[in-house]
């Protein structure tokens, strides 16, 4: 007897429109997802999950993770100053190379371990899942904040082939896709992705008369499936991506003692003034090896991930204060290596005890190298008022920052439900983790030119700056034991509620970005190792089916605290402070739905609430004239105070209604209204970086014959043109200044393609 509804055969792909029905009756297909590591229905998860399919991808012109966070609640990915920098529930690493991410991101089960490969190809994705709250059972410890499980299209029982290409019309953006999948015979599959992207930049530069903040993508991944026996399914992914990006898109928006004196502009607007050849140069290759046994009593499942061979490698040159002043130029180059290796096995489902259980092991290195010149002039350190004085070079000198972090982790986890009959059921999970890790950092100032250390003078006007000399080492291990509660209680067939507790953790490690090693609250040397970070989590949801299967409703209310919270501030020259804040609080409510108006209109919708408190974190970074810094250590206790990226409200509304042309053609038309509160876009709170609430406005037109043989679209995103900045933070070498990254402006665009 089949006492649990959770157990679901496995579906090919998850659709937002109405399945056909029999007579007027109005139903929406039901939605499959893995976030559990098995196939189930959404409604049957008990955790917030926002999933979305390769259709609404297309349809809404979402090209990337930052493009998906305007639709999903509590979610944001923005531009940082040197890598995404991605927010779950107002939780999110900043940017330092010795962090792990706060929001964990896999790719067919494997994790990303760099922010960088969160910018790889995004092409051919079946479906995206966002998990939200801590994730620590099933996708590990470094999902305290959240998961988003990316999931690429595979090969099928017969062939298939699609060309799609877009023109921008107003943003010049040009791309195209082209996909080839079918079978090879009884036993094989193949399905081979490339895509060609060229992006104009958005950004005027009149000090190198171009337009910056533009990339150019070159990407493939090759998909090969090999079933042996009805027993035995096996796939191994290769994807490489080439990325270039021209230029950044950080513009300086309040004048600095540097600025204030050339004249340029600094006002929010897509006009920057550097005057230094930025660029980035990503080159990433990672395969993945899947095999599935499945026997009488469950499925064995093997997942082997490696980034390897040419690897993954960041190239970047960075200006530090985006302005027309030569005060450095910063040129740093990124390696990072990793293999992982899961084995788990999954019981059948549908029976009293349902369980999945493995182990895990991962090891990874992470090697940075940053040279750049220094030309501190007098307005790095004090605004005189005379921009004479301002402007007045005091040192010349060559830095040379050198990071590597070596770490090995191993775990292993197990999940039970208990399912007590038709109506209740009970979760049980552990995962235990053991990880150790090693970090170096050698910071070398060098006479203009040579390999002499600098000068005692300037050595003494560079530690004003807190930028000194110094070798920094150390080697750390940890243990964690990371357990989940969850029970499951079904009113009635259309109504699943939930309550569950979870713990998280991120693991702790070492500064990568540090320009000093001293002691104190800002020192490089006590700051150089932070500890892990944990999370409490308690969660209340339900999963609804409404109106006779025609509409859907999914509710969770959260609370989670954060101990030992892992922050990274820009320290005003070009580095980033870590420190572990203290604790946090973050609770709210989330709701996303559809509804199946009339067999031609479909409506979704999602709304987030966030409320985010420091409840501890006394040696915070102060912005330049705040009322609350400590004038003893120069820093401020933001105690009761909010977080960046932390809006209270977000919202998203979407309508897509079709009709028909003719007996061969339909047209489709949709509509999207996202929402964003208020919030601040640095960590110092800075008032200058608070940005206003802001709505968007996207819209899109296509035709196609019934057969979906072809289509031609108009796509337009950002219609009324509002001009947003994504992150924020002081000036580097340069006092009082403020720079922001601003999003997109209005892009419109056509699209087309054939499948065959």
């Amino acid at each position: 007897m089949t006492l649990s509804r959770r157990a679901v055969p496995p579906m090919v792909l998850l659709s937002s429109m109405a399945s056909a029905q029999e007579g007027p009756k109005r139903q929406l297909e039901e939605v499959i997802v893995t976030a559990q590591k098995r196939a189930e229905s959404l409604s049957d998860v008990p955790v917030s999950v926002t999933a979305v399919s390769s259709e609404k991808l297309n349809q809404a012109g979402i090209e990337n993770l930052s493009d998906l966070s305007e639709y999903t609640p509590n979610f944001k990915m923005v531009k940082g100053g040197l890598a995404p920098n991605v927010y779950m529930r107002g939780i999110g690493s900043g940017s330092n190379l010795g962090f792990e991410m706060s929001v964990g991101i896999f790719s067919d089960g494997i994790h990303l371990g760099r922010a960088q490969q969160t910018r790889a190809a995004f092409m051919d994705v079946e479906r995206v899942e966002v998990l939200r709250g801590p994730q620590s059972i099933l996708f590990g410890k470094n999902a305290i904040a959240g998961a988003i499980n990316v999931i690429s299209a595979k090969p099928g029982d017969y062939f298939e082939g699609m060309v799609s290409g877009i023109y921008g019309i107003e943003l010049e953006n040009r791309e195209v896709n082209t996909v080839l999948s079918g079978p090879l015979g009884d036993a094989f599959g193949a399905r081979l992705a490339l895509r060609y992207r060229e992006d104009e930049g958005y950004i005027y530069n009149p000090e190198l008369k171009r337009d910056d903040g533009g990339s150019e993508e070159k990407s493939g991944r090759l998909i090969l499936t090999w079933t042996p026996t009805d027993f035995i399914d096996t796939s191994l992914k290769l994807e490489q991506t080439e990325l270039e990006q021209i230029g950044r898109t950080l513009q300086v928006t309040h004048p600095s003692a540097l600025t204030g004196c050339s004249g340029e502009n600094t006002r929010r607007d897509y006009v920057r003034h550097s005057e230094a050849d930025e660029r980035v140069k990503l080159d990433s290759y990672n395969g993945t090896l899947n095999v599935d046994v499945h026997m009488e009593s469950g499925t064995l499942t093997s997942v082997t991930g490696f980034t390897g061979f040419t690897g993954f490698e960041n190239d970047e040159v960075f200006d530090p204060d985006s302005s027309s002043f030569n005060t450095s130029v910063f040129d740093g180059v990124e390696e990072f290596s990793q293999f992982s290796q899961e084995l788990r096995f999954a019981s059948p489902g549908g029976e009293f005890i349902d369980y999945i259980g493995g182990v895990f092991y991962q090891e990874n290195e992470v090697t940075s190298d940053v040279q750049a010149p220094l030309n501190v002039r007098t307005g790095a350190i004090e605004d005189t008022g005379v921009c004479a004085l301002n402007t007045q070079q005091l040192v010349a000198a060559d830095l040379d920052r050198q990071f590597e972090l070596e770490s090995q982790a191993w775990s292993a986890f197990t999940q039970m439900t208990f399912n007590f009959n038709e109506s209740w059921r009970s979760t049980l999970g552990l995962r235990y983790v053991y990880e150790r890790k090693e970090g170096e950092r050698v910071f070398n100032l060098y006479e203009r030119g040579t390999q002499i250390p600098v000068n005692p003078v300037t050595a003494l006007l560079l530690s004003q700056l807190n930028v000194g000399a110094h070798e920094l080492s150390g080697d750390r291990d940890s243990a964690l034991l990371l357990p989940l509660v969850n029970v499951q209680w079904d009113l009635n067939d259309s109504v699943m509620t939930y309550a569950s507790y979870t713990r998280g953790a991120k693991s702790g490690g070492y500064d990568a970005q540090g320009n000093n090693g001293d002691g104190g609250p800002q020192g490089g040397a006590t700051n150089f190792e932070f500890d892990d970070e944990v999370a409490d989590s308690f969660e209340l949801g339900a999963k609804m089916r409404l109106l006779d299967g025609a509409a859907d409703l999914n509710l969770a209310i959260y609370r989670v605290e954060y101990d030992d919270m892992q922050v990274s501030v820009f320290d005003g020259v070009a580095g980033f402070s870590v420190t572990n804040a203290g604790q946090a609080l973050t609770q709210g409510i989330e709701l996303d739905g559809r509804l199946l108006a009339t067999q031609w209109l479909m409506l979704t919708g999602s709304v987030g609430y966030l409320d985010f408190e420091w409840l501890k974190y006394e040696q915070g970074p102060c912005y330049p004239g705040s009322p609350d810094e400590d004038p003893n250590t120069g820093t401020c206790d933001f105690e009761g105070k909010v977080n960046q990226q932390t809006p209270e409200w977000t919202a998203s509304l979407s309508a897509i209604t079709t009709w028909s042309l003719t007996d061969t053609l339909t047209m489709e038309a949709a509509a999207d209204v996202n929402f964003r509160d208020e919030h601040y876009i640095s960590g110092d709170l800075d008032p200058r970086g608070l940005e206003d609430a802001v709505v968007k406005y996207n819209a899109r037109v296509r035709i196609f014959d019934n057969a979906e043989t072809w289509w031609m679209s108009l796509v337009g995103k950002n219609l009324t043109d509002e001009l947003v900045m994504g992150f924020g933070g002081g000036t580097g070498l340069d006092v009082g200044g403020y720079r922001a990254s601003a999003e997109p402006p209005r892009s419109v665009y056509l699209e087309g393609g054939l499948r065959f």
